[in-house]
């Protein structure tokens, strides 16, 4: 008796256990790393130095969170509109979904550019602020 107890208890715990490991494994798998979410590039058309995101479906890039730094400077650069979007944690902001393309002025086509920013999925997970450095002019 006292051994059928123990085998029930242990195959009960291990089941649980085991769904448990599996719904945590799917839970993770289910989102992206930053960097497949919002994936950052430069291309350069002459002199002009573009940032490009290519951001996943069901993920944004939050607006506030863009800024541009060349060679440790900071760098102006004009960020075109967004959508406005309610967020929990920061208010009313602008974000972006699909793609994202930030040209830089001229003073951007040579030196190390430093690019930062922050988004999140949909479904609730938010990525710490990320930051991506380009050599410009590109290789």
């Amino acid at each position: 008796m006292g051994s059928r107890l123990f085998i029930s208890i242990a195959l009960i715990s291990f089941s649980a256990l085991s769904a448990a490991n599996d719904f945590g494994a799917d839970s993770q798998a289910a989102f992206l790393s930053a960097d497949q979410a919002f994936v950052a590039d430069i291309w350069m058309d002459g002199e002009q130095a573009t940032v490009a995101w290519q951001i996943a479906p069901g993920y944004y890039l939050y607006g506030h969170a863009l800024a541009f730094e060349l060679d440790g400077a900071i760098l102006q650069a004009s960020i075109p509109a967004g959508e406005p979007y309610r967020d929990e944690h920061f208010g009313d902001v602008s974000i972006y979904r699909d793609q994202l393309f930030v040209a830089l002025p001229p003073e951007a086509a040579r030196g190390t550019l430093t690019v930062h920013y922050q988004g999140c999925a949909d479904a609730g997970l938010c990525y710490p602020p990320t930051q991506r450095s380009f050599t410009l002019p590109p290789p």
